[in-house]
């Protein structure tokens, strides 16, 4: 049987998981709260600071757990063709939640082409349906996008951030096993010196 990489095993389900960015978690809390949510988001960020995690939980909050949002790599799927799919997705009420939220990560990869399309989705959204975009270059985002979308910029993780998060699964991981893992501790920091900011690439180095 495959064994679950600690990356996967110990993913924020919620905001309180989620290490530091505090600003943009109370930002969107209230928004939850207030009913205020907005059609279309952009977090950026380097890789590991919790862009995708966050957008995951957010969008798991706006429909109170049910349902599941629609993921999609744009790296790999880029074209205009692509985009034109997800307009005609989003033109189709969610069967088993309020919202239908779609995640595009790495978004900064759309085409030209396909950029234009999402500009005409984003300028007339169809009801009921929220858009998260997720890039590591908001830079190559036209500018056309960026007006039209609420973007929060995700910092890097400090290195005592990271240390702890590493601490906490280090101490998880080995409670059952009987050991303490004081040992670790000197590792612990070196791996999140390492991570210069990213959760991800901490944890992978952990496992």
């Amino acid at each position: 049987m495959a064994v679950q990489s600690l990356a996967i095993k110990y993913r924020p389900q919620t905001f309180d998981d989620v290490t530091e960015q505090g600003e943009i978690k109370t930002i969107l809390q209230n928004q939850l709260k207030s009913g205020e949510v907005k059609n279309a988001y952009l977090f950026c960020g380097g890789a590991g600071t919790g862009k995708t995690t966050c957008a995951r939980i957010f969008a798991k909050e706006i429909n109170h757990g049910e349902g599941s949002p629609i993921e999609l790599d744009a790296a790999s799927n880029n074209s205009v063709e692509d985009v034109r799919d997800i307009i005609s997705r989003a033109k189709t009420a969610s069967i088993n939640s309020e919202y239908k939220v779609f995640i595009l990560d790495e978004v900064h990869m759309l085409s030209n082409s396909a950029w234009n399309a999402m500009l005409k989705l984003l300028e007339e959204p169809p009801m009921k349906s929220i858009f998260i975009m997720c890039t590591t270059d908001p830079q190559k985002i036209p500018k056309t996008i960026l007006s039209r979308v609420q973007r929060y910029n995700f910092q890097r993780i400090s290195t005592k951030g990271i240390a702890e998060r590493l601490w906490y699964i280090d101490i998880q991981e080995r409670a059952p096993l009987g050991l303490c893992g004081d040992d670790d501790k000197e590792a612990i920091w070196y791996i999140a010196k390492l991570a210069n900011g990213g959760m991800r690439d901490a944890i992978t180095s952990l496992d």
